[in-house]
């Protein structure tokens, strides 16, 4: 039924999709924030580096949570990353960087989706497309990609270090890209895939394979993506605790 009414739409020059509220700053709940990550705030973490932040939802939350850190975060997409600034413009603890984050300094063929949280160095897959309609058209752009450790050469990292990785399918690149950087950290947050959304991805039991290599152990999961029709486990962020 669904899709016959797509159709008769569509038919019209009209389509449907499902919709997304638009990110605002300042209008995350703290109450369930802090309910939901209590559990973090004992590591009173002083630096956190957001990769592939999008328009700032992670770094929203984390702020409530630790008021006084620094905040790093990463986003290439530059029409994103003009957002990402603007919605932080007051906090003085906060830098955006416009980069991609990956195994080598490189320019890179990005495909920047309708859905801005699903672009990626990676093409879709038919899973990603037949369950995610309104996250499917996409146009490409290149963008520079620098290693993690690189960026932080120069930079004094203030410990304890919470890092959040979240760049659709690219994953193994960036954790082979920033080991440096990432075995400081006290935790790391990883998005997981359980099946391929994007050609090649390296999916949970790679990821695993590289973060507990440093030393983490994987800590369970929160806020799971499921697939719409059949409910089934697609991915979720993984917590690795060192």
């Amino acid at each position: 039924m669904k899709n016959f009414i797509r159709f008769l739409f569509q038919r019209f020059g009209y389509d449907i999709v499902r919709y997304h509220p638009p990110f605002i700053r300042g209008k995350t709940d703290k109450a369930s924030i802090e309910n939901e990550y209590k559990w973090l705030k004992e590591f009173k973490f002083m630096t956190i580096i957001d990769i592939g932040a999008n328009e700032g939802q992670f770094a929203d939350k984390i702020r409530l949570l630790f008021p006084n850190a620094y905040i790093y975060a990463f986003e290439p997409l530059p029409s994103v990353f003009e957002k990402l600034k603007d919605n932080f413009k007051e906090d003085k603890k906060f830098t955006a960087v416009n980069l991609g984050l990956g195994e080598q300094k490189s320019v890179l063929p990005l495909n920047e989706n309708e859905y801005s949280p699903s672009s990626s160095f990676l093409n879709l897959t038919d899973v990603h497309t037949k369950n995610f309609e309104e996250a499917v058209k996409t146009k490409e752009l290149n963008v520079n990609v620098e290693k993690l450790d690189e960026v932080f050469t120069a930079k004094q990292i203030e410990l304890p270090l919470l890092v959040k990785i979240d760049v659709q399918g690219f994953e193994d690149k960036v954790i082979r890209g920033g080991i440096n950087t990432l075995q400081k950290a006290s935790v790391i947050i990883c998005e997981l895939s359980f099946v391929e959304l994007y050609k090649g991805q390296a999916l949970f039991e790679d990821i695993l394979h590289l973060i507990t290599q440093m030393g983490f152990k994987y800590a369970g999961s929160i806020e799971q993506l499921r697939a719409p029709e059949t409910n089934r486990i697609l991915q979720a962020d993984g917590i690795f605790i060192k």
